[in-house]
């Protein structure tokens, strides 16, 4: 998958500038978060969205004055109805967004987002600038005292987390893992295939994937699953899921969900229980794994399964809607 910073860097790598819409702060309801991103090329095509619509169309245009005028700006569009200044949008909101622009000149700009592409863990980006748009970026490691916008005199912060914890450990190369991966690796999950099966590793849905080869029986002597990771057990049979399952469960991962009948899961946890397993343990695991939307596919399957972690990591990362419905 190809992120928003990815593409930044090939605008740089080929000569080109471009300017990065980010909206660094909401008010009401809005189409988009903070932290969602547009990037505006020369050409006057555009990567990524900040929310469609025409709160998204006078963005771009912004974008396209910065491209010509050369400079970053920070914009705050209107959503109240009746307001002056209002788009036209019924949300009944507003988002501010800087318009950042960036040229190949930056090169240290090119080697921060070089870095902070490769990363899979939380990093956090802290922008600056001044009031006649002169900006400073820098990624780190370090949690800040305080996330979002700051404006302060004569100068305005803008800090968020870019990377949310876990990884998403896929066990199981089959057929409900080739359509799962790219999906995830779209919606911004890191994620790290194994199988015992070297050759469905090298499958194209893979390509650029981290992934391990391994005896699944086995796969804890190798590496160690963390409290923020998520765990999909996709093996293709019963006593591959246990012996995947008996090994992750003392991990305590965020999330564990399994693949299977009600048959194949009963023995599974049956087996479980004798190991001195207890049915808390075992029945807080996803199983079936996925949301419930009768899913039958491959590719269904792979729907209920990024559906349900989506929705699993709005709840981890405490911006989960107080409207939100669980199926199960």
């Amino acid at each position: 998958m190809e992120s928003i910073w990815t593409q930044v860097i090939g605008e740089l790598q080929a000569g080109h500038s471009a300017v990065l819409l980010t909206i660094v702060a909401t008010v009401g309801s809005t189409p988009r978060r903070a932290g969602s991103r547009q990037l505006v090329l020369e050409d006057g095509t555009t990567r990524g969205t900040i929310g469609g619509g025409y709160q998204e169309y006078l963005a771009i245009e912004e974008g396209k004055r910065c491209l010509l005028e050369m400079t970053s700006r920070l914009k705050t569009f209107l959503l109240h109805p009746a307001k002056a200044g209002d788009i036209g949008a019924v949300c009944g909101g507003e988002v501010t967004v800087f318009c950042q622009y960036i040229e190949p000149t930056q090169q240290r700009l090119f080697e921060i987002i070089e870095n902070v592409a490769m990363l899979s863990k939380t990093a956090w980006l802290v922008l600056s600038w001044d009031e006649e748009g002169h900006w400073q970026q820098r990624f780190t490691d370090e949690t800040p005292q305080q996330a979002g916008l700051v404006v302060g005199p004569g100068k305005s912060v803008y800090t968020e987390p870019l990377f949310y914890g876990g990884t998403v450990y896929i066990f199981g190369a089959g057929h409900v893992s080739q359509a799962l991966v790219p999906i995830l690796i779209k919606l911004g999950f890191f994620c790290y295939v194994i199988d015992d099966r070297e050759k469905l590793l090298d499958m194209p849905a893979f390509a650029g994937t981290a992934k391990t080869s391994c005896n699944l029986a086995q796969f804890s002597r190798y590496f160690t699953i963390g409290h923020d990771d998520y765990v999909c057990i996709l093996t293709r049979g019963h006593v591959y899921d246990y012996e995947v399952q008996r090994q992750v469960l003392p991990m305590h991962p965020y999330y564990i969900g399994v693949i299977g009948s009600k048959a194949k899961l009963s023995f599974v946890r049956e087996k479980l229980l004798k190991d001195g397993f207890s049915a808390e343990e075992i029945d807080a695991c996803h199983a079936p794994i996925g949301l419930p939307i009768s899913a039958a596919t491959p590719e269904e399957i792979a729907i209920s399964i990024a559906a349900e972690l989506i929705a699993l990591r709005a709840r981890q990362e405490g911006r989960e809607k107080s409207d939100a419905v669980w199926i199960r």
